[in-house]
């Protein structure tokens, strides 16, 4: 369920150029959880809090649409399990 918020989110970022905070924080329904996710973003410089509505997001200076939604949640490369290939090759 967090995972399908967030990809909306992103979603909404690169299709609009703006995301609802507020529906992505409130289905992690966790704050801690919240504040890092926001703290991560806005650190990547990913999104920047619109200044006159605090719960939307714009896209940030370093926002790019190739972002991968892995890396948008903080999965790092060496974090990713490999996926098992299709031609039974380990």
């Amino acid at each position: 369920m967090r995972t399908a918020a967030v990809a909306d989110f992103l979603g909404s970022l690169r299709a609009r150029g703006s995301g609802d905070l507020n529906s992505v924080l409130t289905t992690f329904n966790d704050s801690g959880l919240a504040r890092e996710s926001v703290r991560r973003w806005t650190e990547s410089g990913w999104i920047v809090i619109a200044p006159a509505n605090p719960l939307l997001a714009l896209p940030g200076p370093r926002f790019s649409r190739e972002v991968t939604l892995q890396t948008f949640c903080g999965i790092e490369a060496e974090e990713r399990e490999e996926e098992p290939r299709s031609d039974g090759d380990p």
